[in-house]
């Protein structure tokens, strides 16, 4: 019988089908992966990552103004505890070992994923809070395709950005450029001044630039090489703490990553093999004082996988790293050489439970990680025409290995450090509402608990000087809610998203000194939320991003701390089509409300602020 002929096929529903292509969704059952959509990034293309995952994720980072450095903090963990990958490959700093969020632009990336909780087993050293998964960008059509974006804001801002894209037969290229730069020279109220005298932002200026390349060519029926290249330079000037001198404090950035990729179908399954070259180099200068570090990443994954009919997937491989840096910090060059070892398994005994269980060893010079495995599981424990309804859990490993820094910091370094062990488990509920084609409603609850011991930090020793000591035990529990709807009415689409995130990050046991047992890290909101929506209706589309920021601690003790703050941002675009071309005008605003907020103590953060942009695309 042919359904489709009957007079009512709303009765009839296809089920859910799950398509896999990340190890963050094949392996790691239980555990919370999100990825950000692909009309917010395409709307809000020129800014940074940090802007993007602010915007639509519960994640609180932290920004010294709006020049200086923004970092992650995942589960009331630290910057250096979160792992960032790029197309498979950590691109964390060894030196510092962490990555800075303002200097990666969303147009360098196809798509932007985000998996919270520990990941040791599946992405290595430093995911122990969570991950952030980025990957470049694909064209899947023939011939040529063509994006150009600009626009023009306050306080000095523009920026541009564009790719080429091109595919003919088993090759396909995708070139992109990117350019931005603002004066930043915002009015603000200085708190420590006398009555808060309003006064204008010196020294915030911003350039950045850079390059992205990407080739994929299928050379057989079972054999694809592919090529990836990108490049970023910033230029910034080191926006000052209020009340602090005026200075000419100035920090270059340039980074450079190459990585080749080959992958080949057999009947032992799926080999792959990427190997990279990193080289990130940093120039400070403060006041006359120069300190620049440049240190070389290689890097070579090997991985084989095999799936037997659809019931279980089974991967395992080996990553080498090597690190050489030459920092004015250090009394020489300083290299660092590690290795681990993987396996990663996928079990659906039944349609309706999917089973995960994951083991690495880590292997790096005087240390000696220990293992870190990973078990998961989700039941879909009902399931009709309208609702799906699931629980899931999960328990983790994780571990974090001393950088460079924290080894070979001249008159500081300290070589008797142990590498961060953390422990995680969570559960959740997941349920899935679908009405046909005009609702769909996903929405998700996790608990968790988490464990870290020998967190690193630095402190002053007896003597005065400062160096890096395993110091706490640091217990972070918490819950994370998130909704998101897709809803058609009439010929208008609304979307919608929400999340809220509940953290407390406290010190269970300190190792040096009377500490502050039972106190909230700094800068570690206890409350954090994201509303997002948007609605598209014949060529017309409006964005707004809610985010709310919940008191923070400025010190371990909880005795100074920064008030909580809501910032709303607008988007309006309308689609005009030219032909097969389109053409997108955008007009935007940021903090709407105007509102006054700091996420790091007396840097100033810009107030209401607006944006025009041209986007021309030519399928």
């Amino acid at each position: 019988m042919a359904l489709a002929q009957q007079p009512d096929t709303t009765r009839h529903q296809l089920r859910t089908v799950e398509v896999f292509g990340k190890p963050a969704e094949v392996y790691a059952a239980g555990s919370r992966v999100v990825q950000l959509d692909s009309s917010y990034l395409s709307t809000y293309a020129s800014g940074s990552l940090a802007e993007a995952l602010m915007a639509r994720t519960p994640i609180y980072f932290k920004s010294y103004g709006v020049s200086g450095i923004s970092t992650v903090a995942f589960r009331g963990t630290n910057a250096s505890q979160t792992a960032v990958l790029w197309n498979g490959l950590n691109i964390s700093s060894p030196t510092l070992g962490l990555t800075d969020f303002s200097t990666l632009p969303l147009s360098s990336f196809g798509d932007v994923s985000v998996q919270y909780g520990p990941a040791g087993a599946t992405h290595g050293s430093g995911a122990i809070g969570g991950a952030v998964l980025l990957n470049s960008p694909k064209y899947n059509r023939r011939g040529f395709g063509a994006e150009i974006q600009a626009e023009a804001g306050s306080f000095g801002r523009y920026a541009g950005s564009g790719s080429i894209k091109y595919g003919k037969g088993k090759l396909q290229a995708v070139t992109g450029l990117y350019y931005k730069q603002a004066a930043n020279n915002f009015k603000y109220k200085d708190l420590t001044g006398f009555r808060k005298p309003e006064v204008r932002q010196k020294n915030a200026a911003v350039e950045q630039y850079g390059l992205t390349q990407d080739f994929n060519w299928q050379v057989s029926e079972n054999t694809k090489l592919a090529l990836h290249s990108w490049y970023t330079f910033a230029d910034r000037e080191v926006q000052p703490a209020m009340g602090s001198a005026s200075n000419n404090d100035q920090q270059k950035d340039e980074n450079l990553r190459l990585m080749a990729a080959l992958e080949h179908n057999s009947r032992w399954g799926q080999t792959a093999v990427k190997a990279a070259y990193f080289n990130d180099y940093l120039h400070y200068n403060k006041t006359g004082a120069v300190s620049e570090a440049d240190v070389n990443t290689y890097q070579v994954l090997a991985e084989q996988s095999y799936t037997y009919s659809n019931r279980w997937s089974l991967r395992g491989g080996v990553n080498l790293q090597h690190f050489s840096a030459a920092n004015d910090g250090y009394a020489g060059t300083a290299s660092d050489n590690r290795a681990s070892v993987f396996a990663l398994l996928r079990y659906d005994p039944t349609s309706a439970l999917k089973l995960s269980l994951n083991l690495r060893q880590a292997f790096v010079e005087g240390y000696n990680p220990k293992p870190t495995p990973a078990l998961g599981f989700n039941w879909k424990f009902y399931n009709d025409n309208k609702n799906q309804l699931s629980i899931k859990g999960n328990m983790s490993g994780s571990y974090r290995v001393p950088t460079l820094n924290d080894r070979f910091w001249l008159g500081a370094g300290n070589p008797d450090l142990k590498p961060e062990q953390g422990w995680s488990y969570e559960s959740g509920l997941h349920h899935l509402l679908i009405l046909g084609n005009t609702l769909l409603l996903e929405t998700e609850l996790t608990g968790y608990y988490m464990l870290v011991d020998d967190w690193i930090q630095w402190m002053p020793d007896g003597s005065g000087p400062w160096r890096p000591v395993n110091l706490l035990k640091v217990n972070a529990k918490g819950i994370e809610a998130s909704t998101k709807a897709t809803a058609t009415v009439g010929k208008t689409k609304i979307g919608a998203t929400l999340g809220y995130t509940y953290t407390s990050s406290e010190q269970a046991e300190v190792y040096e000194g009377s500490g502050d047992k039972g106190k909230q890290l700094m800068y570690v909101p206890r409350h954090k939320a994201v509303l997002g929506a948007d609605a598209s209706c014949k060529g017309w589309t409006l964005l707004g991003n809610l985010n709310y920021t919940g008191l923070r601690y400025t010190s371990n003790s909880e005795s100074t701390y920064l008030n909580s703050f809501i910032l709303l941002d607008v988007a309006l675009s309308k689609r005009l089509q030219l032909h097969k071309h389109a053409l997108v005008l955008t007009l935007k605003s940021d903090n709407v409300t105007n509102a006054e907020y700091q996420t790091m103590a007396y840097h100033a953060m810009p107030p209401r602020g607006y944006t025009f942009s041209l986007r021309f695309i030519i399928p």
